[in-house]
């Protein structure tokens, strides 16, 4: 079973899956982005989880990962967490879905670029990936900026209703596959 990549590096971050005992660390972090990732997440609707909640959820997210699910992984930034990010088994069984979401202090410094570069590239170390998605709602600009930048396709436009309070309903699908993938030249993505 190939199992999604539990840890990849850029020049300037370290991606690696959640530990249980990093759970006051994501607790934080998640908190304190609240109202920044609430137009955009469905799944702040349900925060803040207490602390065991979150271990039993980061716990969930070991299992799954060991049994070739989606694999939840930690952005860091000179040891500090920053933001998170997913590959996500939920696109077909040769592609996976990367997704991201940044603190609100280091956004625009070209990070949720710089991390999806380096997730698209160890996705294709993978036999199995053909295709990796981003998918982004319409409204939200700045998610979308990520994918185009990187040279990913804008593969349709599908028209459903609102998860999060920001969001348009018009979920835009970004593609690139194992043929058309190209990273970018330099080590570091441009900011944005």
């Amino acid at each position: 079973m190939d199992r999604l990549p539990e840890r990849v590096t850029t020049p300037r971050l370290v991606l690696r899956r959640w530990r249980h005992d990093e759970a006051g660390v994501l607790h934080s972090i998640v908190t304190a982005n609240l109202e920044h990732l609430r137009p955009w997440m469905p799944w702040i609707m349900h925060e803040p989880l207490t602390i065991p909640e979150r271990v039993r959820l980061i716990e969930d997210w070991t299992q799954g990962w060991e049994q070739g699910g989606d694999a939840y992984l930690g952005v860091f930034l000179d040891g500090e967490a920053i933001g998170s990010a997913g590959y996500h088994n939920r696109v077909g069984p040769d592609a996976v879905e990367i997704g991201y979401w940044i603190d609100q202090r280091h956004v625009r410094q070209g990070y949720a670029t710089e991390l999806t570069a380096a997730l698209t590239t160890a996705a294709f170390e993978l036999d199995h990936l053909d295709r990796v998605q981003v998918h982004t709602d319409e409204a939200n600009e700045p998610s979308g900026g990520v994918p185009a930048r990187l040279g990913f396709r804008l593969d349709r436009i599908e028209t459903r209703e609102p998860q999060a309070p920001g969001e348009s309903g018009r979920l835009m699908i970004w593609t690139t596959t194992r043929n058309t993938w190209r990273p970018p030249a330099n080590e570091l993505p441009p900011p944005g």
